[in-house]
């Protein structure tokens, strides 16, 4: 134990980064806690000018600040003052929430550099939250606690679902690497520990349904079983190895070209033979524009307006013409669902229903596929329904795969206006307002957003000049430090980027402390 008169500066630094790593996957005001401890601390500290004289001869950490100095730049052609301080989304706000790409490598580049066993120690704590959080979310789903759930996702109360299982990932690869390193060195419980946590974590991140989480499982676990297989001395092993890392995304992206030849198998119609009434004698629209399908089944066919409202105001307390609890109007979540099970959309369909069926219907579930809680399948199916209706002309409103596909549309648009320097760092959101006007979404007004994909707006906000300096900025001091082959820094920066390509990683203050904590902390604040 260490005596409270012996505590130094090193000692608060070293709790600051292990609470940072805790909130990460549990609290969002605990994130700003932790970096105002860091930061009182470095202050107080003193010793600025040795810590001047280190951040001079630490050149990768003076690049890595040309990330946050290129926002501070493009505010040189932001408009104002809408786009310094207006309502909404604004340059000043943006400078705020990205303060952790300021802060802290400035913190971990000029503090006394950990050791492994206390990196260690701090990607455990981590580990622990991370656990703590999936028991939190399980419980959430098992009923406990006063949550409503409409969707499985909405299990992650602390933070989005995306973000949720990328810390899942860091947190398995973690384990996975100490696991493999230090073998020989850690008691046999501790190996049963770390890999029952593995299992759990995957088991996780398959339930919570996260695609971009199970997709950086993926390609992280072939990463993964790469660089084992390069330190195999046996060449019969590090074959079978390197075969394990081949057929891993082979087989993945095989499941999922079957999926998607399986939902293209369409039902074959005849609209001459279908039958002009239910069994009641009331007459059925067949609406041939209606584009949707649902196992293959088309939704437009054997609808009966008048008999699924009288039936199903008998059985339900929400009101056919209303909305459901996912905010989608109901009648048209019922003729989805009835048809996903093939039933016609009239008074003999909804009988066909039972009780459970009510209930997912009324949750906002459209497909008896999506009441299986402990399955991948249904969010496989569900984006590629998303993007075949969307590649038809449908409307992306509610839909979050093809809502992305439209916002990078509409980034596409904005980058061929402003090719070279971008609109600036407050302007994102009035350009993408005026680029919706312009293009006409289908997209509601409330789902009129960014572009999703971090890479992207980079482009927009700063152009393809700001973009290669920010490229330079993340990727240089990898080279100075020389931590291509550090795997554990490698698995972090990876993950991140993965993130990129599906979310706005450092817009807001969990994905840039995320993202921050991990680079700065492998990258700058680990020993040789």
């Amino acid at each position: 134990m260490i005596s409270l008169k012996k505590i130094s500066h090193f000692h608060i630094y070293y709790i600051g980064l292990i609470l940072l790593a805790i909130n990460l996957p549990l609290s969002v005001f605990g994130l700003s806690v932790s970096q105002f401890i860091l930061a009182i601390n470095w202050i107080i500290e003193g010793k600025f000018r040795e810590k001047y004289d280190r951040l001079r001869r630490e050149k990768s950490v003076l690049i890595f600040l040309v990330l946050y100095l290129v926002h501070i730049l493009a505010l040189a052609y932001t408009s104002w003052p809408e786009g310094f301080t207006g309502k909404g989304y604004n340059g000043l706000d943006d400078l705020r929430i990205k303060l952790p790409l300021l802060l802290l490598p400035i913190i971990i580049g000029t503090s006394q550099r950990l050791t492994r066993h206390q990196i260690k120690t701090v990607m455990l704590w981590f580990t622990a939250a991370v656990v703590s959080s999936t028991l939190i979310s399980t419980g959430i789903l098992m009923g406990i606690g006063n949550y409503e759930i409409h969707d499985i996702r909405e299990i992650s109360i602390f933070l989005s679902h995306i973000r949720f299982s990328l810390l899942i990932n860091i947190s398995i690869f973690a384990l996975a690497y100490y696991l493999f390193t230090e073998y020989r060195k850690i008691r046999q419980i501790e190996r049963l520990i770390y890999g029952l946590i593995i299992i759990w974590l995957i088991v996780f991140l398959i339930l919570l349904q996260a695609l971009t989480g199970v997709t950086v499982l993926v390609i992280c676990s072939s990463i993964f079983v790469a660089f084992q297989a390069y330190k195999i001395r046996k060449p019969a092993l590090r074959y079978a190895t390197i075969l394990i890392f081949i057929g891993i995304p082979i087989l993945v992206a095989s499941y999922v070209a079957a999926k998607v030849n399986d939902f293209r198998e369409f039902d074959q119609i005849n609209y001459n033979e279908l039958p002009a009434s239910t069994i009641n004698g009331n007459p059925y629209v067949h609406n041939s524009k209606n584009i949707q399908v649902e196992n293959g089944h088309w939704v437009g066919l054997y609808i009966c307006q008048d008999e699924m409202r009288r039936e199903w105001n008998k059985r339900s307390e929400l009101n056919y013409d209303k909305k459901d609890k996912q905010e989608h109007f109901l009648r048209f979540t019922l003729m989805r669902y009835l048809t996903s099970l093939n039933l016609t959309k009239d008074s003999a369909g909804i009988a066909a229903l039972g009780s459970l069926d009510i209930k997912a219907i009324e949750s906002g579930k459209a497909n008896h596929l999506f009441n299986n809680k402990f399955s991948l399948y249904p969010r496989i199916y569900e984006t590629i329904w998303e993007i075949d209706l969307y590649l038809r002309g449908g409307n992306p409103s509610g839909h979050s795969v093809s809502q992305r596909m439209e916002y990078l549309r509409a980034a596409y648009g904005i980058i061929e206006k402003n090719p070279m320097l971008g609109v600036g760092t407050g302007d994102l959101q009035h350009a993408f307002k005026q680029q919706y006007i312009e293009m006409d979404t289908q997209l509601t007004q409330h789902k009129r957003l960014r572009a999703h994909n971090q890479l992207v707006t980079f482009i927009i906000a700063f152009g393809f000049i700001g973009f290669l300096l920010i490229l330079w900025a993340l990727f240089y001091p990898v080279h100075l430090e020389k931590k291509f082959r550090n795997f554990l820094f490698m698995m972090v920066l990876i993950i991140g980027l993965i993130s990129m390509f599906n979310e706005d990683t450092l817009e807001t203050q969990p994905g840039v402390t995320f993202f921050a904590f991990f680079y700065c902390l492998f990258l700058f604040g680990q020993k040789e």
